[in-house]
Parts: C-alpha cells; structure tokens; sequence
C-alpha cells in the first residue's frame, strides 16, 4: 500500500479527474456477531428497521473476510488513484483476530494505489459507542491518525472522527481540537482553490438536514456547526458509511452520500463498493455489489 491513515500528498499533483473507491463497514466480526438469531429476534430487528437473518450460530470471521476480499479484488480491478475506508473496520474493538485479518487482506491491495482510513465508533470506542482518551490512544496506536487530510491531485480530502462528535462527552477537548482542525483544514483548501471530499464514519444525516436525531445520524447539535463550515466552504460532498445500506441526500448544493457496506447488509442493497470520480465538471459516484448474502 502507498499510504495508510496518515495525511500525505499524492505524486498525481494537478490531475483531473481523480478516481477513488469508498469502503465502509467491512466490520469482520459482525456476521458471527448476528447468527443464531431465531425468527421472534429477526422480526425484532425488523421492527426497527433492520434487515438481518436467521442462519445457524456461527462462530469464526470467515464470511466478512471473504466480502472484504471480494471488496479488495474489485479495487485491484478498477486501478484507482485511492481507497478511502470508511470505519468500522472490526466488530470488536478488542478482538485482535479481527485487526490482524483487517490488516492482512488490506496488504492485498495493489501497492500502487494509496490507501487511507478513519475510525468508525466499532473502531475507536471500547463500548463501540463512546470514545475515550485510552480507546482513541489504543486506535492511534493500531491504525494511525483518527483525524486528517490529504490531497490527491486537486482535491482535498478531509478525514474526521465522526465516532467524537456523535460521543464527545467524556474527551471534550479532543472535539474543540477536531473543529479547530475542520475549519483550518477548509479554509486552507478554499485559498488554494481545491475542491474539498469530506469522508466520515456517521453520515451527517441521511434524508434531510434538520432530521431528528438518530443512531444513525450526528446530533443536530454538533451536525450543524459542520454543516455551517461546509456551506461557508462551499464543500460539495461528505462520503460515509455506519447505516450498511445507500442513501443520497442534500442540504443545498451539498450532498450526503451514505454508502452501503462492504461486509453485512442491513436493508436491502447488497454488500459493495462506491466508486467516485471528481472531474472539472463536478462529481460521479456508482454503487458496485461485491457479494450476496
């Protein structure tokens, strides 16, 4: 791999367009995590609008590391200039089989072709809800940096910790220190005349910008001072993952892309990719399946 979590800048300088593919929610673990659900537990779910399955217990990582390979031969495939990935990397931010083969078949990945990633709450938080200071130093010991930027060609791409704004209470001043950040990173590509991809674990929010909260979503109450340094900014677009199925939605001329996962589905899009191609003309993005259930 060329680069992992880190900030950089790619060689590709002034290149346009620019290809990358979005993975998100690889989540090794989560399979075994859901089996052995019997019908009253999946027409639970189901009344909360979650899609899982009845199969038998399982035990083992084996069904999410072959979507993830699925995922990685696709990549390998297509010959982008980047991976950006998503979060929730592992279901278990303690288990270290899930880490080692999360690191295992990303090393599959072409070395050619830049690779960067950010912490989903599965990542980054013991109770894969709440960061604190031990589980984000643990995460920056096993992954690298959980907030940072990069450009490749002439496109900046701004990488948060979402899991903090969603759960900030018990590392206040790891927050002030990510808003700080976000507005210097903005204003900095603003004045260089990039274009700016936010790439985060939650999506801000997924039908519109003044929704209800949600576990799916960031509070409004920390969602709207992102929103504000976007519209300031004029960014165009923030990637995410977290709700394991596709949603696009928009905020003016900002859109929300939530990205279905590369690993266990919740609704009905299957497991895939998201390949997205910043040009002079604007932005693409299609949705890719890697695998069925």
């Amino acid at each position: 791999m060329a680069a992992t979590g880190p900030p950089g800048v790619s060689s590709r300088a002034g290149r346009c367009p620019i290809r990358f593919v979005f993975l998100a929610d690889m989540q090794i673990g989560m399979y075994a995590t859901f089996s052995g659900l019997d019908e009253a537990g999946v027409a639970d779910y189901a009344e909360r609008d979650l899609r899982v399955w009845s199969v038998p217990d399982t035990e083992g990582i084996e069904w999410d590391v072959r979507r993830y390979e699925e995922a990685v031969a696709v990549v390998n495939g297509l010959r982008p200039e980047a991976v950006v990935i998503g979060g929730d990397m592992v279901d278990d931010p303690n288990a270290e089989d899930q880490y080692e083969a999360f690191m295992r078949v990303t090393s599959r990945i072409d070395p050619d072709i830049d690779v960067r990633w950010l912490p989903g709450n599965h990542d980054i938080a013991d109770d894969t809800v709440a960061p604190t200071p031990d589980s984000i130093e643990r995460y920056r010991a096993a992954f690298g940096p959980d907030r940072f930027a990069f450009d490749l060609g002439p496109v900046r791409f701004v990488a948060l910790n979402t899991p903090l704004i969603d759960h900030p209470e018990h590392v206040p001043g790891e927050l002030a220190a990510q808003e700080d950040f976000l507005a210097g990173e903005l204003a900095d590509a603003v004045s260089r005349g990039r274009r700016v991809v936010l790439v985060g674990h939650h999506p801000l929010f997924l039908e519109s910008a003044d929704e209800p909260d949600t576990y799916w979503n960031l509070p409004a109450e920390r969602r709207r001072p992102v929103l504000d340094l976007v519209h300031r900014h004029g960014v165009g677009l923030m990637l995410a993952g977290h709700w394991h199925r596709n949603r696009i939605a928009r905020d003016g001329t900002f859109e929300m892309v939530t990205s279905g996962p590369v690993g266990y589905p919740l609704g009905d899009d299957p497991s895939g990719v998201r390949v997205v191609e910043v040009g002079e003309q604007g932005v693409r993005h299609r949705y890719i399946a890697t695998g069925g259930r």
